[in-house]
This record gives C-alpha cells, sequence and structure tokens, in this order.
C-alpha cells in the first residue's frame, strides 16, 4: 500500500471520528449515511464480519453501561451516534488491517492501549462519563479491548495467514 494513501485514510477516520464524537447528535445523518458508505466501499465477502464486528462492539458498550462502568452523555443506552460509529469503525479498521497486515499478538497490546484511549479522549469531548472508578473502568476497558480487537481481526488475520502459505 502506498503510504499516501495509508495516512490519508488514517486521518481521514480520525477526522471522522473526532466528528461523531464530539458532534454526536448534531451530525447525526451525516454520520449514519457516512458510515453505511463505508460498508457500502467495504468488499463484499468482508460485509458480513463488518456487520458482526459493529454488533459485537455495540454489545461490548452495552455491557460496560450495564455493568456500570460509564454511561453515554443524555443516553441510558448506546446512542444512535455510537452505533454509527461503530459501523464506520468495524469497516475502517478491517481494512486497514487488511493493508497494514499486523499479527495477532500485536493487536492483544494495541488494543490494551488504544480502546481506553479513544474512550478517554470520548470523555474528554463530553460524550460519556464514568460511574464506577476511573481504574476499574481503565482496567477493565483495556482487558476487553485486549480481546475484542483480535477477535474482530479474525477473518483478516486467518485470509492474510492464508495469502502468506500461498506465496
Amino acid at each position: 500500500m502506498k503510504p499516501l494513501r495509508f495516512w490519508l485514510m488514517t486521518l481521514g477516520f480520525d477526522v471522522w471520528w473526532t466528528l461523531a464524537v464530539w458532534g454526536r447528535e448534531r451530525f447525526i445523518v451525516l454520520l449514519v449515511l457516512s458510515s453505511f458508505l463505508m460498508l457500502a466501499f467495504t468488499p463484499s465477502p468482508r460485509r458480513l464480519w463488518v456487520a458482526v464486528a459493529c454488533t459485537l462492539g455495540i454489545m461490548l458498550d452495552s455491557l460496560w453501561c450495564i455493568a456500570g462502568l460509564f454511561e453515554f452523555t443524555g443516553s441510558q443506552a448506546v446512542p444512535p451516534w455510537m452505533m454509527a460509529l461503530w459501523l464506520g469503525f468495524s469497516a475502517w479498521w478491517l481494512w486497514l488491517l487488511g493493508e497494514i497486515r499486523l499479527t495477532w499478538y500485536w493487536l492483544i497490546p494495541l488494543g490494551a492501549v488504544s480502546g481506553p484511549l479513544a474512550y478517554y479522549l470520548g470523555m474528554q469531548f463530553g460524550a460519556m462519563q464514568l460511574i464506577a472508578a476511573p481504574l476499574d473502568v481503565w482496567l477493565a476497558l483495556a482487558a476487553g479491548w485486549a480481546i475484542f480487537l483480535p477477535l474482530i481481526s479474525l477473518p483478516v488475520l486467518l485470509t492474510n495467514a492464508r495469502l502468506r502459505r500461498t506465496r
């Protein structure tokens, strides 16, 4: 992959993520439309897994809320803007992983650090508030994301491994 394309796609997702977390309900139509566009541009063999990863992400956030770790601002459950964010993230992540070809053991520390960091930044944007003790929340998020990221990456990891064996 060309480095310029990689950085443009990564920067584009970061801008979109910031818009989603900062703008939330104000940009809900844009977020929903753009997340479904990301799904539409996903290669068809991968679309089902994007939907599965999105669903698992929403379930994970629901679990955090039910467990009393945090709550989203103005919502008792996972709000629609967060669902759109999950769909966009799932499409972007599975595309990115296919391009950068990380191995599974790198995904564990990457998930343990990047997952809680994203929620921390979301909290700084006022998108969520902690309910439980901060140390408990960050440790639970780190453990959850250390499992979640490799799990949703599984189909891309298996495809990459199959391609390496055939070369």
